[in-house]
């Protein structure tokens, strides 16, 4: 005779509750008499193999058939009086077994989710303690140390050499000023936004804006603005096309 471990089943209990898990049985209303035969068929096959079952195995086999029974006396009491369900306290353990083991499977994966991290264990640093103390008495203001801090930024950034990029011009008010004309030349007005596909450089809007005030100083061309931050309408002047 030898001893094996049942399945993967650590108890009756554990059994118990695959077997309700396998079947679909209400845990809060189980029928006992399908559960304690399908119990009993495990027993009797682990026998049947000559395998040694544990003790507490036929004691949770005897506790199913004497509830099994019980549901199966005549109810005698009176109207009155409710009589305490025999499947009650196996609902219990069965429901307190099945949070342990939630609770089991859950700190096995923090185990095994911790075992990736590596600890070090605190290392002696006292070496690199400084031995010099401060003189007794000695004071110490916020306010002067950020002071200080602002000024050596200040001596950093003035030591750093200044770089200045020069670019060629690439548009002239002059070719802003012809396609202004170009514009003019096929319609009675135009507006500022007009000019533009709002995909140019800052300085071409620049450079436009230049070229505009230079022909509206010479009366080449008239702008007006009906209110404040409405789109400028540009008209031809009383010198348009004297000066192209």
């Amino acid at each position: 005779m030898y001893e094996v471990k049942l399945d993967a089943f650590n108890g009756p209990l554990d059994l118990l509750l695959h077997l309700i898990q396998q079947f679909e049985i209400d845990i809060y209303d189980i029928p006992m008499k399908a559960l304690t035969e399908q119990y009993m068929q495990y027993v009797h096959a682990m026998k049947q193999l000559e395998i040694n079952v544990a003790s507490e195995y036929l004691v949770m086999a005897s506790e199913l058939l004497m509830i099994k029974s019980k549901l199966l006396l005549p109810d005698h009491n009176a109207d009155d009086v409710i009589e305490e369900d025999p499947r009650e306290e196996l609902v219990g353990k069965l429901i307190e077994y099945q949070n342990y083991k939630a609770y089991a499977d859950m700190l096995n994966d923090n185990r095994e989710a911790r075992s990736h991290y590596y600890t070090k264990t605190p290392s002696d640093l006292s070496k690199y303690e400084l031995t010099e103390r401060m003189p007794e008495g000695t004071h110490i203001d916020l306010t002067e140390l950020i002071v200080a801090y602002q000024k050596m930024k200040q001596r950093i950034a003035l030591k750093k050499p200044k770089s200045v990029e020069i670019k060629k011009e690439t548009f002239t008010i002059q070719q802003s000023t012809e396609r202004i004309y170009h514009q003019l030349d096929t319609r009675q007005s135009i507006t500022f936004f007009d000019l533009f596909t709002f995909n140019e450089s800052l300085e071409h809007v620049v450079t436009y804006f230049l070229a505009l005030l230079e022909m509206a100083k010479t009366g080449t061309i008239q702008m007006q603005q009906v209110e404040a931050f409405h789109n400028i309408e540009i008209t031809k002047g009383v010198n348009y096309g004297t000066q192209s």
